[in-house]
């Protein structure tokens, strides 16, 4: 994980400046956004680690020469920008007693976020271009999940849930200026983001099924079996498909293809490749323990598995 190692440091600073400008925050909104931003504080063992979102900037300083501060402050904006962005979408897939609480705390981070890029970038900067578009992308792809089948239809926009991120790759190469790399940098950070949504996906797709949320495994499962997205299929029907058929394994396949294709690209951004690869990598390795579970089960091992699996 050198992609993360090397930054360390910085994500501590940045994570810092975050909690400082969290605590800012009118009462009772201190504490509810500290304890926000601590779920997703890649240092600390308990936390998701939306990596990308915070390490792009940095990933790309070989290529636009920026100094680390600027590096930080994109950084920080886009810890801002997916705060807000996952706040909403919480508020969108559950409905929670403290619905009001949550989109009040997702303002205030948004606004947290602009105040970051307005010290970047003047207000007839192309990024502010850039940035709606974003936002459309993840308006439109957010609202189209229960209708489209993205992963079998047009696979490259399952990542623009993730869209407003680009904000700081974005950002990141127009302060270098180099905005004639920004479209073959935005298909290279959708292909990893891909990736991480597969890999998201199969660790969710239990809670995915429960509450009809969109997910890549699944559509996965269906379109081998046939049939429309998510049609005849429950829990036992896809532990099947997982640990009886091999879905997994041609799952990762695709994941596969995905980090194949962004090697491809050119300039070569060798964190994002690493991260993307890391990704398939720890899928690849669960798969390979399901196959070797499924030897078992040729060997006569059915109860061993029904025992563990079919509950």
């Amino acid at each position: 994980m050198e992609w993360y190692f090397a930054y360390k440091d910085e994500l501590e600073n940045v994570f810092r400046q975050a909690e400082e400008r969290t605590s800012t925050f009118p009462a009772p909104f201190q504490q509810e956004g500290l304890d926000y931003l601590a779920r997703f504080n890649p240092l600390r063992e308990d936390s998701t680690r939306n990596y990308i979102c915070y390490l792009l900037p940095f990933w790309l300083q070989e290529l636009t020469g920026l100094p680390p501060e600027t590096c930080r402050k994109l950084s920080l904006g886009n810890v801002f920008v997916m705060a807000h962005y996952l706040i909403q979408d919480d508020v969108m897939d559950t409905a929670t007693d403290n619905r009001k609480t949550q989109l009040a705390l997702s303002q205030l981070f948004y606004t947290e976020c602009l105040s970051v890029y307005r010290d970047l970038f003047p207000a007839t900067s192309p990024f502010w271009s850039y940035a709606r578009v974003y936002v459309d992308e993840w308006a439109v792809s957010v609202t189209s999940e229960g209708t489209e089948d993205y992963f079998q239809g047009e696979r490259n926009k399952v990542a623009l849930k993730a869209s407003p991120l680009k904000m700081a790759g974005t950002g990141a190469l127009l302060l270098a200026g180099r905005a004639d790399l920004i479209q073959i940098i935005t298909d290279m950070t959708d292909l990893a983001l891909l990736v991480l949504q597969m890999s998201d996906d199969w660790a969710d797709w239990s809670e995915d099924l429960v509450e009809h949320s969109y997910n890549c495994l699944l559509s996965h499962i269906s379109a081998e079996q046939k049939t429309a997205y998510c049609e005849g299929l429950g829990p036992k029907q896809i532990q099947e498909a997982i640990y009886v058929r091999g879905a997994l394994a041609s799952y990762v396949n695709i994941a596969d293809q995905a980090v194949q294709q962004l090697e491809t690209l050119e300039p070569s951004i060798h964190g994002l490749r690493s991260f993307a690869h890391s990704i398939t990598a720890e899928l690849g390795e669960m798969a390979a323990e399901i196959e070797g579970g499924r030897s078992h089960l040729r060997r006569g091992g059915l109860d061993y598995w029904l025992s563990k699996n079919m509950k």
